[in-house]
């Protein structure tokens, strides 16, 4: 480093980078919570069962993760393993990803006059926009799942039906959960025989598609109800 360069130390110079880039995020959320306010005011002020979707919330990072309940039924319930696999490949890659500069990209044909010049660039903003390229893929896959995968979540409508003006189980969760979801949650799923809402999802064209005869569908109350509960709940009652 020169000397006319100035060098940079984690404190105080790295530390009120990212304070003030905490502070930027923490003011980003709080525009969206009043811009975008969850309705609070039940049973005075009910909102629509369908209210929510395509509002940004919280709730679009896991319904990523939610996915393989949408689609994976029926007869494609064996393929549900893959499940605990995705999250785990993920924070393995995001792991690696600040080694990724280690790799011998340049053994790979096109790659090598490009990592060349790339080591050749005076170190600087556009150096480190370079190499910090398979974060910001990383970055954008991310996100285009997030959002493809949640933004039809009715996310703000849950109080149209949960609220104490439709009874004690319908506004207050159980007391104990572990034995709700262990004993009653089973016993629900196992012997209700009720399936909810044959709906396979929308396809492309936004037509309703609907399960098979052949096909089981969703049990009441399972995994894939409650995805659907989520994401068509007037219609998975």
């Amino acid at each position: 480093m020169s000397e006319n360069k100035k060098e940079i130390k984690w404190w105080p110079h790295y530390v009120l980078r990212l304070a003030l880039l905490m502070l930027v995020a923490t003011a980003l959320i709080v525009l969206l919570a009043y811009l975008f306010p969850v309705p609070d005011d039940a049973p005075m002020e009910i909102p629509l069962p369908d209210h929510g979707a395509n509002v940004p919330g919280p709730e679009w990072v896991f319904t990523i993760l939610w996915m393989p309940f949408w689609y994976l039924k029926g007869r494609m319930k064996k393929y549900l393993f893959i499940m605990p696999l995705i999250p785990i490949a993920i924070m393995i890659y995001l792991v690696l990803l600040p080694y990724m500069h280690k790799l011998p990209l340049d053994r790979i044909p096109g790659l090598k006059g490009l990592m060349e010049k790339a080591r050749a660039m005076r170190s600087g903003f556009k150096k480190s926009f370079v190499y910090a390229v398979p974060a910001l893929v990383c970055f954008f896959v991310l996100m285009v799942g997030v959002v493809r995968s949640g933004h039809q979540a009715k996310i703000l409508g849950c109080d149209s039906c949960h609220n104490p003006a439709m009874g004690h189980r319908m506004a207050i969760p159980p007391m104990d959960v572990f034995n709700y979801y262990m004993v009653d949650r089973a016993r629900q799923i196992g012997v209700g025989k009720y399936r909810a809402g044959k709906s396979g999802g929308l396809d492309n064209s936004g037509n309703m598609i609907y399960e098979s005869k052949n096909e089981e569908a969703g049990g009441y109350k399972d995994a894939n109800w409650q995805m659907r509960h989520m994401y068509e709940p007037t219609f998975t009652w």
